[in-house]
């Protein structure tokens, strides 16, 4: 006979393998209509499961943290990105558009597989002056505990090991 904890495991079990299957198909991987923003036009206050860095004055969003300023141009700072993000795991580039220096990216979690969407934005400042614009959040729900916001905050520092930022 199965006990109520093995049964309650077992119906875990399931959830989390229905979970992983169902937020790892195919149709997860391409925009939904309204997600493919401008960081620019943002307008706050933004939803709890978001966090957005950009350089100052870039979007009216207050809550918006201030991204550092690098002495590189902006096609350079996205090379040093580039080089950066090609260590994440679970991370998908879905859309690009050059034209704007902006793409979209989905970065999934271990566990359940919930799909973070994050838009990057590369911000030219002067000829040897740039920034860039990180909009992450996500996708489903309304909390996310701080992964968004540590996420942007931690990508920030590494580029700024990597590129190096202006003083």
């Amino acid at each position: 006979m199965i006990t109520a904890a093995l049964a309650g495991l077992i119906a875990l079990g399931v959830i989390v393998v229905g979970l992983r299957l169902y937020m790892g198909r195919a149709a997860e991987n391409r925009l939904q209509p309204g997600e493919d923003v401008a960081i620019a036009a943002l307008r706050g206050p933004l939803a709890a499961n978001a966090f957005l860095a950009c350089p100052a004055g870039y979007s009216t969003v207050g809550e918006a943290a201030v991204s550092p300023v690098f002495a590189v141009s902006a096609d350079r700072l996205a090379e040093y990105w580039a080089q950066m993000i090609a260590a994440e795991p679970r991370l998908v580039q879905i859309a690009v558009e050059p034209d704007q220096r902006r793409s979209v990216w989905i970065q999934r979690s271990a566990l359940f597989r919930f799909p973070d969407l994050v838009t990057v934005e590369f911000v030219a400042l002067a000829p040897e002056r740039s920034s860039l614009a990180l909009y992450s959040r996500a996708r489903y729900g309304r909390s996310d505990f701080g992964v968004n916001r540590g996420r942007v905050l931690r990508w920030l520092s590494r580029l700024q090991q990597i590129a190096g930022a202006a003083g």
